[in-house]
């Protein structure tokens, strides 16, 4: 296990952690529902039209060696292209190799840190409800192969 701080802040009924990815900085909310750690195009870049989407699921479709399929809570089928980043700022710890699945036909701004993340995690409660992530086993988490590198995808989309 390594040492790590990262603080999960209690918003509302959820948890929300800091991330930087490439040029963007959101919230990634913790979910354990949630078997895997989804990031939509919508989260990376906001200003994103739907033929800039379309062209994004097109550059995944071609370079992708990964996709997965997934349901949405109201049934509907949408598919996510595995990218693997690496030094993410997660919190105030950096990550060395941290994956994900890029949804691209998902318009709206998702971001959720799925259990293939969470279980390689030890947590502790903190004032006000929040978690403090203390420590994360990056041998457990185990290597990406063959997926796609984030600094290229964001690159993509950062161009339109």
């Amino acid at each position: 296990m390594n040492k790590v701080d990262i603080l999960a802040e209690r918003v509302d009924s959820t948890y929300r952690i800091p991330i930087s990815l490439g040029n963007s900085d959101f919230g990634i909310k913790l979910d354990t529902g949630a078997k895997y750690t989804v990031i939509s195009a919508k989260a990376i870049k906001d200003t994103l039209a739907t033929e800039d989407l379309e062209s994004i699921t097109a550059y995944c479709e071609e370079r992708s060696t990964h996709k997965e399929e997934f349901l949405s809570a109201s049934g509907h089928k949408f598919y996510g292209y595995q990218v693997v980043a690496h030094n993410v700022e997660l919190g105030n710890s950096i990550i060395p190799e941290f994956r994900y699945y890029l949804v691209v036909e998902n318009k709206r701004d998702i971001a959720l840190l799925g259990f293939d993340f969470i279980d390689h995690f030890n947590s502790s409660h903190a004032a006000h409800g929040n978690i403090v992530i203390t420590e994360f086993d990056t041998d457990s988490y185990g290597k990406s192969q063959d997926a796609m590198e984030s600094d290229e995808v964001i690159a993509y989309i950062d161009s339109l």
